[in-house]
């Protein structure tokens, strides 16, 4: 079944006050559904051994300062804890209090004060602490890895202070109307862990911050330990018995996190109860097809993801405005989202139509082949053979019949497209640098923060190069300018203007294929209570939260 839109609208206004920087205030709840499991009165009870996730996608790091994708989320979000945490037991994206209790910020919006709560144990019996904390972010800002992006330019290390065992300052360089919602990405470590188990080569200025240790290790206090991690296969969960927010009946108590990359096998996993979820990324078909299983639920919600396809603008000859303008007209987005995605919404722009703050005034492309050959004949490129590559994640049908749509769609402008099916660990490092990213690579981006700054300054600021969610590689100083002017600002309404003016000029600027807002689904077997789907990345495999029918 499908939640009305009014209802997540309803959630979603919860991230109005986001654009200010910091709110607490709770907002209203709403209770999730889903899909009736077919030809079951009531829900079955779980299976007596450890809970089976599958993914189809590689962790490719357990490092908090290295994650970038969901799966390395999930890894993260479920053995450290954030500084503040979405307010999911009030089904909304708004960051409230976490470990970071209550904040104060300055009339001039620069400096943060927040009171820790007492008492939080790290996994090694450590107390959690300011000076954990001040570590925490400084490690983030001098790796300048994972998510550190947020911070750069805005914050310096010499500018995190503990002023207290239970007290940190941030002092930012200037105003930045997302810093709270960016917080939901900086994961407290137990620094006395890490500086006990420093590599050779790593003391002085501490330059490796434990990168080694901690690629094999945890120092967390989130609600489940590492029992196992085989890296592209296996990670295994266990219970924290001293988490801080305690434990009651039914919660989950050991995980098995399996990597399963074939999505027949996953559908044969959980239709025999072998598994007890899976992941988000199989086809909308099987998706249809576990909804009419006994004793399966197939959630469906609308998200605030962004189905596109990137064009790396560097690379010729998407160098050329003129040419990807002509590809952007060419390609049949109507097929797209009505045959391959099951009538998703068109995405209008690189903001998803559901979060404050998205254009809908910005250019929206059509298929219009008169305007593709105008363009193209425009084009330093024109009356020559082109061949471009299209990466997409191997086993994922959704990408392959969107590149097969692609290839038809710029035959009739002679340009071959390559098909080049890889696993996602590779698009992750293809996407570095440009030289090696391919001139369209197939993503889907979730919110990585509760802020429309994710989908503009996270994407297409030049600062935020250097990831797959930058792999257009795009580079407009102007662009630049405006999206520095939305993060500095303390105006919400100047903040609306800034971002919306960004996202005209990058659609403007034909840097991507914008296909779909597509819908949000997960399954999972009936005895599973409590998921709540959200929207920021990786936020709803949350293991604490489910609780299992026994």
């Amino acid at each position: 079944m499908r939640k009305s839109v009014k209802t997540f609208i309803t959630l979603m206004l919860a991230l109005s006050t986001a654009l200010v920087g910091c709110s607490s205030t709770p907002e209203g709840s709403s209770s999730p559904t889903a899909e009736k499991p077919a030809e079951s009165a009531a829900p079955s009870t779980a299976p007596d051994r450890p809970f089976v996730y599958l993914e189809q996608q590689v962790i490719n790091s357990i490092d908090p300062a290295k994650h970038t994708d969901e799966s390395s989320l999930h890894a993260v979000i479920n053995t450290y804890d954030p500084l503040v945490y979405p307010k999911i037991e009030e089904g909304s994206m708004e960051p409230g209090p976490h470990i970071a209790e209550s904040w104060q910020v300055s009339e001039d919006g620069k400096t943060y004060t927040f009171k820790l709560r007492e008492g939080v144990k790290f996994h090694s019996g450590n107390e959690l602490k300011a000076e954990d904390v001040v570590f925490s972010m400084q490690r983030m800002l001098s790796l300048k890895k994972g998510f550190s992006w947020l911070w750069n330019g805005i914050l310096e290390k010499e500018n995190v202070k503990a002023t207290g065992d239970y007290t940190v300052e941030f002092t930012l360089d200037k105003p930045y109307a997302p810093f709270i919602s960016t917080l939901t990405q900086l994961f407290i470590i137990d620094s006395k862990t890490v500086m006990a188990n420093l590599a050779e080569g790593e003391f002085g200025e501490f330059k490796d911050y434990g990168q080694k240790y901690l690629e094999t290790n945890n120092a967390g206090s989130g609600p489940y330990l590492i029992d196992k991690w085989e890296r592209g296969s296996e990670m295994v969960l266990k219970k924290f018995p001293d988490y801080w927010k305690g434990w009651k009946e039914g919660q989950i108590e050991q995980i098995q996190y399996k990597i399963v990359l074939e999505e027949a096998t996953l559908k044969t996993m959980i239709k025999s109860g072998e598994a007890d979820m899976v992941n988000q990324w199989m086809s909308i078909e099987s998706f249809e097809q576990l909804k009419k299983e006994p004793g399966i639920v197939v959630e469906e919600d609308p998200s605030v993801q962004l189905y596109h396809l990137p064009i790396n603008t560097q690379k010729p000859p998407f160098d050329d405005i003129n040419f990807r303008k002509a590809v952007l007209h060419a390609f049949d987005y109507k097929v797209a989202t009505e045959q391959i995605l099951n009538g998703a919404e068109q995405a209008a722009g690189p903001v998803p139509s559901l979060v404050p703050g998205h254009n809908p005034d910005v250019t929206v492309y059509q298929k219009d082949m008169d305007k593709a050959k105008e363009f193209l004949a425009k084009s330093k490129y024109a009356g020559q053979e082109v061949e471009i590559d299209y990466m997409y994640i191997s086993d994922n049908a959704t990408e392959r019949k969107t590149g097969l749509l692609l290839q038809s769609s710029l035959k009739p402008l002679n340009i071959k497209v390559n098909l080049v099916g890889v696993p996602w660990a590779q698009i992750t490092e293809a996407t570095v640098q440009p030289e090696t990213t391919p001139h369209i690579v197939a993503i889907y981006d979730t919110l990585k923060y509760p802020h429309v700054d994710s989908h503009t300054y996270g994407i297409y600021h030049p600062s935020s190069k250097g990831s797959y969610r930058s792999s257009s590689w795009y580079d407009n100083p102007q662009t630049a300018e405006v999206l520095d002017k939305a993060r500095s600002s303390t105006d919400p309404q100047e903040q609306e203007k800034y971002y919306k003016e960004a996202q005209k000029l990058i659609t403007d600027d034909a840097v991507s294929l914008y296909i779909a807002n597509p819908m949000h689904y997960i399954a999972y077997r009936d005895y599973v209570q409590g998921y709540k789907f959200l929207g920021i990345l990786g936020y709803d495999v949350g293991f604490y939260y489910f609780t299992l029918k026994k």
